[in-house]
């Protein structure tokens, strides 16, 4: 109690409460610091998303290949991409902070994710069970994958606006577009993840709800984004939403060749006008 009440009084203290909205706001940083903001911020996501993927197609086999138990391989594995999937969506809502002013978004976004983290842990919880069958968790996990696919979606709209404005070709826009590349698949991982929550089979797999599932669409989504065919026998609305996602990622990349192409930086022009 005595802990409760301490709480109490740090969160209704109101300096905490100002440094708390003015974390959660825009940041007011001139264009030199904003510009390096964002390429930090792209950079550290495009880590955070290579160690995704990556953790979550081969360190299960890796671990299992070095003779380590399953069970336990499997738990190593669920740690760590839950830690990594934590640190994604924060550092996606602290680069969304450099895209837009809208505060309003910030702070419900911001809300959403602590509520979405806080529904993972209990849904998708690696060492500790508490839910009787996956029945029981589909609603809650449905809640935390399209909770994440609302926040990438957000993010991906504003880093296109953000590359896709301007005349200077900079590190932070090739790093933006890096991670929107990457992001595509993984939101998509979502949206498989989704589907086979409401109509479990839909991968062709019979999958136990939770991270099992979600990797198995990651690694899904990732064929079809690197052009590869998928072994797995899915869902045609599966295989439908997979052409959807070639087709905007391979437009993507057709958009940013001709903005590449299409807009010289600065000291091109200098140099063309000379």
């Amino acid at each position: 109690m005595k802990i409760l009440y301490k709480l109490k009084r740090i969160f209704l203290n109101p300096n905490v409460r100002m440094r708390y909205l003015s974390y959660i706001q825009r940041q007011n940083l001139n264009t030199q610091e904003l510009n390096d903001e964002k390429k930090k911020d792209y950079r550290n996501i495009v880590l955070l998303q290579v160690l995704i993927i990556v953790s979550a197609m081969l360190l299960k086999e890796t671990l299992a290949i070095c003779g380590v138990d399953t069970v336990l391989s499997h738990m190593i594995r669920d740690i760590l991409f839950l830690t990594l999937g934590g640190l994604y969506v924060f550092v996606l809502w602290d680069l969304l902070r450099n895209l837009t002013k809208n505060n309003a978004l910030l702070m419900s976004l911001f809300a959403l994710i602590i509520l979405g983290l806080g529904v993972a842990f209990f849904a998708a919880n690696p060492v500790y069970d508490f839910f009787d069958s996956d029945n029981a968790k589909r609603p809650y996990l449905f809640f935390v994958h399209l909770s994440l696919f609302t926040v990438e979606t957000i993010v991906i709209y504003h880093c296109v606006n953000d590359i896709f404005t301007g005349k200077k070709l900079s590190a932070e826009k090739i790093w933006g577009a890096a991670c929107i590349y990457l992001m595509i698949g993984i939101s998509f991982g979502s949206v498989y993840d989704l589907v086979n929550i409401a109509n479990p089979g839909s991968m062709g797999l019979n999958l136990s709800q939770g991270l099992e599932s979600y990797t198995i669409c990651i690694y899904y989504s990732m064929t079809i984004i690197g052009g590869h065919d998928a072994i797995l026998q899915t869902e045609p609305i599966i295989q439908n939403l997979g052409i959807i996602e070639a087709v905007w990622s391979n437009l993507f990349i057709v958009l940013l060749v001709g903005r590449l192409l299409g807009k010289p930086d600065d000291d091109a022009e200098s140099v063309a006008k000379q």
